[in-house]
């Protein structure tokens, strides 16, 4: 009885961990550090979404060791959410700071978009998109994870 209360159990989870899958984004512009706009639409098969500093940060740095400048040119978008980020240190140092990144990065400045996409403490969301369903996520932790996800969609 013991091990069919735990294989039940394990198929809830599987269960669950394949719904969360079935999310579908909306289609939607954002503007990027430059005041331009950016789109997530049906062009996009990729994303990578960070949701607090320590992972914004490794993002940052995963890039740059990857040498990617343009995620369009990939089908790619690279979302933020600095809506956390207390207002004037946005204005005076974390604004200026992006718009000197070689690549465009896509913000939600208030966190009303990205705030039920998938996250995990601590983690930076990878995501694999067909048509703007979520097909694949992927919670990392390390900046080579980030570059091996760059590298394999590239």
């Amino acid at each position: 009885m013991f091990m069919f209360k735990k294989w039940l159990m394990g198929l809830g989870l599987a269960l669950m961990v394949s719904v969360g899958y079935a999310q579908t984004l909306p289609a939607q512009t954002f503007e990027n550090q430059h005041g331009e706009m950016l789109a997530l639409d049906n062009s996009v098969t990729w994303m990578i979404f960070a949701h607090h500093n320590k992972g914004a940060k490794m993002t940052k740095g995963a890039i740059d060791q990857a040498g990617i400048k343009d995620f369009s040119a990939y089908k790619g978008l690279y979302v933020a959410d600095i809506s956390k980020m207390p207002a004037l240190i946005s204005k005076m140092f974390a604004m200026p700071a992006m718009r000197k990144y070689e690549f465009a990065l896509a913000l939600d400045k208030d966190g009303s978009v990205t705030q039920d996409w998938p996250k995990q403490e601590e983690s930076v969301t990878l995501i694999k998109l067909d048509n703007l369903s979520v097909v694949d996520v992927q919670y990392v932790t390390s900046p080579e994870a980030i570059i091996e996800f760059i590298n394999a969609n590239r």
